[in-house]
């Protein structure tokens, strides 16, 4: 009796290579998902940007101040608040006696310093929600990949802080740098003065701007 040997081992080694790499492409493709994910979320928190006229030139300014002593009321109790604004004021005062601008008590400034502070509502789609699904059919001959995205629409609030340059002379706006950020409820002082620092320093990191030469 003669016993007819098949191919089944051989189709059985060549199912289990097309699971390996079938497996191995996922597994590239779900690194691709995490890697995306994790640089969206390692950007930095504070936002900034800056505005001039290429015009003007900044090597004159020497010394500066205080436009207004006390804050102008906006209505909004969030905002004013003298512990946020003697912060502020603070971090102002030393990015720029850092950047070696004086500031003076008597006589006129080169130049005045401004902010503003506010809040605004944003809404946000957290779109980075993903589910990752894989599937095998009989030796792996056949698999799939699905990759799907949803997320839920949130609100949250951003706080954007405005710091303007102003001539003393012609009371123009020379330089407006901005900077936007979340804000949140802190209970903890020494976090909310870092978050200001860090938000000050971003912006007058801007100041005084480079400008470039004019084309000939």
């Amino acid at each position: 009796m003669k016993i007819m040997m098949g191919r089944q081992p051989q189709k059985r080694n060549d199912a289990v290579t097309v699971k390996e790499n079938t497996m191995q492409t996922y597994r590239w493709l779900l690194m691709l998902v995490l890697l995306s994910v994790s640089i969206f979320f390692g950007c930095s928190t504070v936002q900034v940007g800056q505005d001039y006229d290429p015009a003007k030139t900044f090597s004159h300014l020497r010394t500066y101040d205080w436009q207004s002593k006390i804050q102008e009321k906006t209505g909004d109790p969030r905002v004013e608040n003298p512990l946020i604004d003697t912060r502020i004021r603070k971090a102002v005062d030393r990015s720029l006696m850092g950047k070696n601008y004086p500031k003076v008590s008597n006589g006129t400034p080169d130049f005045y310093v401004a902010y503003q502070f506010v809040i605004h509502r944003k809404i946000e789609s957290d779109s980075l929600q993903s589910g990752v699904g894989f599937g095998f059919g009989s030796y792996g001959n056949f698999g799939g990949i699905g990759i799907g995205t949803g997320g839920d629409i949130s609100e949250y609030d951003e706080g954007m802080l405005i710091i303007d340059i102003i001539d003393a002379k012609s009371g123009g706006l020379l330089w407006r740098g901005t900077g936007t950020r979340r804000v949140s409820l802190q209970s903890d002082p020494e976090k909310t003065t870092q978050n200001v620092n860090e938000t000050v320093d971003k912006i007058m990191a801007q100041f005084p701007p480079i400008q470039k030469k004019p084309l000939q």
